[in-house]
């Protein structure tokens, strides 16, 4: 299998630079929060249809490899991962030539630098200023708990989970709240999401309404007085609207394309 590092793209908003004397010197923080585990990434290969390995294959295949390299590394090897290369070394200081490793003055420590596709990625990569942080609302990733699918579909009456930054639901206006809305529909014809399971900074889930038009595209609309990622900021006194760049299609649950596991052939 040829190796396929696809550059991506970065967004950020830029802080105030304490470090300097000058006032609009500025430093650029990536927006994004989440956080992808092995099953999580083992998820979006198996639903990408790129491989013909379960979730669980994936995972173990990944903990063999690197299990073995971290093992030969620390015996005194340099691993080479390709995509990223791993040694070993000690740090601390030894007051004479012969003076043996001792856990209270000195420790193992790893080094871990990043290969060539990877550096020719990162050269490709799209960064986009936002401008100065505001808090706003970012929704990364829907998943549709019915079927599994990320940033596709959405389904009535099932749960949807949302990951990203500056999530949580806070203020007693009454606009405040989730709703989904069709494209070309008016904000009037927004549907409000009644029932909402988990409300945090980085993530949320709650029940479909009923309503969504099979077939449709909708986007999220994100509307609070949260004022920032934290359980303590300060409120905001008029909401904040957010509509989510991301859309998805209604449908039954049915997975799109042919994507559901029962379609898939299962190697032993």
């Amino acid at each position: 299998m040829a190796k396929n590092v696809k550059p991506g793209k970065l967004r950020g908003n830029t802080y105030p630079n304490k470090l300097t004397k000058d006032e609009n010197d500025s430093t650029l923080n990536i927006i994004g929060g989440m956080s992808y585990g092995l099953s999580d990434l083992a998820q979006l290969l198996v639903k990408s249809g790129i491989t013909l390995l379960r979730e669980d294959q994936l995972v173990d295949g990944f903990r063999l490899m690197a299990e073995k390299g971290i093992e030969m590394g620390l015996m005194g090897n340099n691993i080479n991962f390709e995509y990223f290369t791993l040694r070993f070394g000690v740090k601390g200081v030894f007051d004479t030539p012969n003076e043996p490793f001792t856990r209270s003055k000195h420790e193992v420590t790893a080094y871990m630098s990043v290969g060539t596709d990877v550096q020719k990625a990162m050269k490709e990569t799209l960064v986009e200023n936002m401008g100065p942080a505001q808090n706003f609302a970012q929704m990364e990733t829907f998943i549709n708990t019915v079927n599994g699918e990320v940033n596709k579909t959405v389904t009535s009456g099932q749960v949807l989970d949302v990951r990203g930054v500056n999530l949580s639901i806070k203020g007693d206006d009454p606009s405040v709240g989730i709703y989904l809305q069709k494209e070309g529909d008016t904000d009037e014809k927004r549907i409000k999401v009644t029932l909402l399971l988990t409300n945090e900074p980085k993530h949320l889930m709650f029940m479909v309404p009923t309503g969504l038009t099979n077939g449709s595209i909708y986007r999220m609309v994100h509307i609070s007085q949260a004022g920032s990622g934290t359980a303590t900021a300060r409120m905001l006194k008029t909401p904040r609207i957010n509509f989510s760049n991301i859309t998805l299609k209604a449908t039954d649950g049915t997975p799109e394309s042919g994507e559901g596991e029962d379609d898939r052939p299962v190697i032993e």
